[in-house]
């Protein structure tokens, strides 16, 4: 199975990646956990909340199932 970073949406892994050149502290260690992440499930709030944040889709458009299993964010 892939993991959480190879599953993103091309849009939110377009979004992540541009932010390293901004936040490369953060952004780094957003992808590194994405990377060794296989389930969403296993992300914890502060993971979650960083990939809302460097999506850049805001909070208003994001619903309770895409914090809890991803949709607006994974390939399915």
């Amino acid at each position: 199975m892939k993991n959480i970073y190879n599953r993103l949406k091309p849009e939110i892994l377009v979004s992540i990646n541009k932010d390293e050149q901004e936040f490369p502290y953060t952004t780094k260690a957003l992808i590194k956990t994405l990377k060794a992440t296989k389930y969403w499930d296993d992300l914890t709030i502060s993971d979650i909340r960083a990939v809302v944040i460097h999506s850049h889709i805001s909070i208003i458009d994001i619903q309770q199932e895409d914090i809890l299993w991803g949709g607006k964010f994974l390939n399915k």
